[in-house]
């Protein structure tokens, strides 16, 4: 018996279309890149969504001055990472854990795949 085909993410299309454009906002609102990453993409039986705010470690340090290296514990930190999840939640019908990150730590900790989100793409039309 043949394997079963593996999928770039186990998120469904809506869902996954309204997370996109979430993401394109969020991408303009802060000095960071949204991603990816987790069980969604990996296997169908995921129990949440995991939405990554990379952020250059200097800009992570000037939107959370006070975070330090356990910025679980700051509370502009915690108070952002909460409402955003709740608001993609709540717009995409899926269960969303969002966290902003710094990049070093991002990059050392987290060996897995990303999948940018709120890539915004352009149509060539001929004669342009």
């Amino acid at each position: 018996m043949s394997e079963p085909r593996k999928k770039a993410v186990y998120v469904g299309a809506p869902a996954c279309f309204a997370l996109e454009a979430e993401c394109q906002l969020l991408n303009r609102a802060f000095p960071g890149s949204c991603y990816l990453v987790g069980s969604a993409l990996e296997r169908p039986d995921w129990r949440d969504v995991d939405v990554r705010m990379i952020m250059d470690d200097d800009a992570f340090a000037a939107l959370f001055p006070h975070a330090k290296s356990h910025w679980e514990f700051d509370a502009r930190w915690v108070i952002m990472t909460v409402a955003i999840s709740e608001r993609l939640s709540k717009l995409t019908g899926l269960p969303i854990d969002f966290q902003f990150q710094p990049r070093t730590h991002a990059n050392d900790r987290h060996k897995g795949p990303r999948n940018a989100l709120g890539l915004i793409f352009s149509a060539h039309e001929e004669g342009d």
